[in-house]
Order: structure tokens, then sequence, then C-alpha cells
């Protein structure tokens, strides 16, 4: 992770000269690529999304700035990710979850019936995060999967602290209920 009297200084010198913008695409790509596909669940649409955020973050690396406490750059590029979610699913419906997308790694060594048991889990913790409303989607995305903090999460989905937390809450809360009892249409 870039230090952030680092990431500043490359911020600064991107702000000059773009070509200075590539340290901070190779540290947040992959973040930026992960977060998106975890909401859309198509790598074509998500390879076009992360290149739309990119090439906004570059175009608009001048207007950024340091806006206090909280708020950091990585802050900015989930807020700017999110709005281009947000105005894809505007501009189209949604795409169907694509089950077989969803590996990306290699399959796990051990018994079949580990991986079996493994994939019914994963399988049923999908489904249940698909059941959650999508701002508890992003909340819960945000905290767990990319590790932002919670001043962050505010920032990105431009609500106050104590709403992301009643956000991850309700989110944790409902996924509890849904993986208890197996049922996908309750506890929204």
């Amino acid at each position: 992770m870039l230090l952030e009297e680092s990431e500043r200084e490359i911020i600064c010198q991107a702000q000059q000269n773009p070509r200075f913008f590539a340290p901070l695409y190779d540290h947040y790509f992959p973040r930026i690529y992960n977060y998106i596909y975890r909401r859309v669940q198509n790598s074509q649409l998500t390879e076009d999304l992360v290149a739309d955020t990119f090439y906004k973050a570059l175009s608009n690396i001048h207007k950024f700035s340091w806006q206090g406490r909280g708020y950091s750059f990585a802050s900015w590029l989930y807020t700017i990710a999110r709005n281009q979610i947000i105005d894809q699913y505007r501009r189209q419906e949604p795409l169907l979850f694509d089950e077989n997308e969803w590996d990306l790694a290699a399959p796990a060594a051990g018994n079949p019936e580990e991986r079996v048991l493994r994939q019914a889990t994963k399988d049923d913790l999908l489904r249940a995060i698909q059941t959650l409303t999508p701002s508890q989607q992003d909340a819960l995305l945000l905290r767990f999967q990319e590790g932002l903090k919670i001043k962050e999460i505010a920032s990105v989905l431009e609500k106050k602290e104590g709403a992301i937390k009643a956000l991850l809450f309700r989110g944790l809360r409902n996924l509890r209920k849904k993986l208890k009892g197996g049922d996908y249409d309750a506890a929204i």
C-alpha cells in the first residue's frame, strides 16, 4: 500500500503531469476491479467500467483535493467507480448474475466432499448477499472486501457515519437471518 505521504506526493506530481498517474493506477487497479466485479458480476462489463473509472480519475485528477480527515484518494476512486456502476444500471437493465464467472482463483485442494460443501456455502452466501439492498451490498463490500474505514465508506456512499454503521449492522443481521434459515426472500 502506498504510504499517505508518498501518495500525496504522487498525486501532486500527477496533477502537474499525467505520466505520474501510473503508480496510482498500478496500486488501485486490483481493488477497484474487485469492487466493480462484485457489484456487476460480469467480466467484460467490469473491464469497461474500470477503464471508465480510471479515465475519469485521470481526467479529473487536477480537481482532487484532500477534503479533510477520513477522506482519501481511495475514497475518491471508489466514489467514481460507484457512480460508473449506477450510471450503467440507469442506461440499461442490470445483467443477470453469472455464477460461472465468480471463480477467479483455482479451486482449493481437498477431498470432493469438502469442495462440494465449500461451494454450497459460497452459493448460499452469494444468494443471500444479492437479496440485500444495493446500499447494504455496497457498505458490506467496501468494509469487508475492500477494507475501507467507516469514514471512507461514508464519503463514498455520501452518507453520515452513523448511517453507514446502521447499513452494516442491518446488512450483517439480514445475512445472518438468511443464512441461518435459508429463506432468501425474507428479512429484507
